[in-house]
C-alpha cells in the first residue's frame, strides 16, 4: 500500500499483519479506521431470551451510528454477503427480532436469498474490486434477487452476479465514503483488496462540500429530485405488485405437489386446500382427545365427518400405511361415540408421470379390499389435481356430487367422471 490504510476486519481472518482483527462485540470504534471489513456474524445464542435479544439490539445500534461518523470521514465499509441470521424473542404474544445485518440497515436481511455457489460473471465496468474477485476463492452463501427498494441502499449499483439468479457484488457513494458489498470467500488476494481500498479511499474521494453549499441552487435539480421521487415512488407499487403476482403464482403452482410430493409438511397442506376448493370444510391436523393417535385433520360439511389421512410413495400405497387410519377411526369412536368416515388420499407411485397412474392401480389390492370392509374412501391424488384444475378453469363442477361421492364410497373412488379435459397427456 502507497499510504497507509488502517483497516479493521470483524470476523474475517487475514494474514497481514498491518490488518486489526477484531469481532462486531469489539470496543473498538469503526469510525477509527479508513476501511472496515465485515462479514456479518451468526447467532449462536440460546433462543428467546430478552436479555440477549435487547443486548444485540443494542450492539446493532452503536455500530450502525459509528458507520455513520465513518462514512462521514469518507470510510469504506466492505461487507461479505454471508447468509441472513435472525435472534427472535417472543414477550406476550409479541415477536421481536433483530439481524445480523443491523449495523448496516435493519431491512437489508430481508432482501437477501441463501444460496451457495462458487461460478459468478461480471458486468462489463472499470472496477478495481473485480480484480480482487478474479485473483482470490469465491464461495458465496447469499446473493441479492434485486436492488433494495428502500433508500439509501435502493443506489447499489451491481458489478457480479450469480448466474441470472442475483447479484453478488455491488457498490454506491455513501455519504461522503462508499459502501461495497462482495460474496462471500474461501480465500483473499489480500494485496489486490489493499489496491482496491486505496483507489476507494483516497483516489475517489472527493473533497466534503461546505455548509454554504446547500444554499446555492442549480437551475432544474428540484424537478429531477421530484422525479426521483416519483420513480421510487412507482417503483415501490410495482415491487408490491410483484411480490403479490409472485405468491399468487406459488399458490396457484402449489397444485402440482398433488402429482409429487409426498409427507406431512408438503402434500397434507395442498390436500387440505383441494378438499376445501370442494367445500369439505377441513380442519388442521390434531392429536385425538385422550389418545396419542394424531389424525391429518377432518372434514366438516357433507353428510357424515370424516377423518384425513394422507400418503404419499414411490411405490404404491401399501397396507402398513393404509392400517393406522382404521385404527385412528377406532379410536375417535370410543372417544366420540359417533363414526366419522375416513378418507384416504393416496399420491401413490409419485415418481411416475401421472397419465399413467390414473385409476385404483396406486393402492395395492390389500388397502382396495381393506378399505371396502372398512368404510374408508380411497382418494388418488392425480385424480384429486385434475378435479382442481376443472375447478381453477371455471368448468360447472357439481361439489355436492363429489362430497356425497366421497363420503358414501367403500374402496376407491373414481373422480374422472367429474373432473373434465384431463390437463395432462
Amino acid at each position: 500500500m502507497s499510504r497507509k490504510l488502517r483497516i479493521i476486519s470483524i470476523n474475517f481472518a487475514f494474514a497481514s499483519q498491518d490488518v486489526v482483527l477484531d469481532s462486531l462485540e469489539s470496543d473498538r470504534a469503526l469510525f477509527d479506521f479508513d476501511i472496515v471489513l465485515i462479514r456479518p456474524p451468526q447467532f449462536d445464542f440460546p433462543p428467546g431470551k430478552d436479555e440477549i435479544h435487547w443486548q444485540l439490539k443494542q450492539l446493532m445500534k452503536v455500530k450502525r451510528s459509528e458507520l455513520d461518523t465513518f462514512f462521514l470521514q469518507g470510510g469504506v465499509l466492505v461487507v461479505l454477503l454471508d447468509v441472513p441470521d435472525y435472534y427472535h424473542y417472543t414477550s406476550e404474544r409479541v415477536k421481536y427480532g433483530v439481524n445480523n445485518y443491523e449495523f448496516l440497515d435493519k431491512n437489508f436481511a430481508a432482501a437477501l436469498v441463501k444460496g451457495k455457489g462458487t461460478q459468478i460473471t461480471y458486468s462489463n465496468v472499470v472496477e478495481p474490486f473485480i480484480d480482487v474477485l478474479k485473483k482470490s476463492t469465491i464461495e458465496f452463501t447469499a446473493y441479492l434477487p434485486k436492488v433494495p427498494i428502500t433508500p439509501p441502499l435502493s443506489a447499489l449499483k451491481f458489478f457480479a452476479h450469480a448466474g441470472a439468479g442475483g447479484a453478488v457484488a455491488g457498490k454506491m457513494p455513501y455519504s461522503e465514503g462508499h459502501l461495497i458489498l462482495l460474496p462471500n470467500l474461501t480465500r483473499l488476494d489480500e494485496q489486490a483488496f489493499f489496491e482496491a481500498c486505496a483507489e476507494y479511499r483516497f483516489t475517489r474521494q472527493g473533497s466534503t462540500p461546505p455548509e454554504w453549499m446547500k444554499q446555492i441552487l442549480v437551475p432544474g435539480i428540484a424537478s429531477l429530485e421530484a422525479k426521483i421521487v416519483e420513480l421510487d415512488t412507482q417503483i415501490a407499487e410495482l415491487q408490491n405488485t410483484k411480490q403479490l403476482r409472485e405468491q399468487e403464482l406459488e399458490e396457484r403452482s402449489a397444485y402440482r405437489k398433488l402429482l409429487y410430493e409426498k409427507g406431512k409438511t408438503q402434500l397434507e397442506p395442498i390436500v387440505l386446500r383441494a378438499l376445501d376448493d370442494l367445500e369439505f370444510g377441513t380442519t388442521p391436523s390434531e392429536i385425538i382427545k385422550r389418545t396419542n393417535y394424531e389424525i391429518d385433520g377432518r372434514t366438516t360439511k357433507g353428510s357424515t365427518p370424516g377423518i384425513l389421512e394422507t400418503k404419499g410413495s414411490k411405490n404404491q400405497i401399501a397396507q402398513s400405511e393404509f392400517s393406522p387410519l382404521v385404527i385412528k377411526l377406532l379410536a375417535d369412536s370410543d372417544v366420540s361415540h359417533s363414526f366419522s368416515k375416513g378418507i384416504l388420499v393416496g399420491n401413490g407411485l409419485c415418481e411416475t408421470e401421472p397419465g399413467s397412474r390414473l385409476g385404483d392401480t396406486v393402492f395395492t389390492p390389500h388397502v382396495l379390499d381393506g378399505a371396502k370392509r372398512n368404510s374408508v374412501a380411497l382418494i388418488n391424488s392425480v385424480e384429486l389435481y385434475w378435479l382442481c384444475c376443472a375447478l381453477l378453469r371455471g368448468d360447472n363442477v357439481d361439489k355436492n356430487a363429489i362430497r356425497e361421492a366421497i363420503l358414501t364410497a367403500n374402496g376407491y373412488v373414481d373422480l374422472k367422471p367429474f373432473s373434465g379435459t384431463l390437463p395432462f397427456s
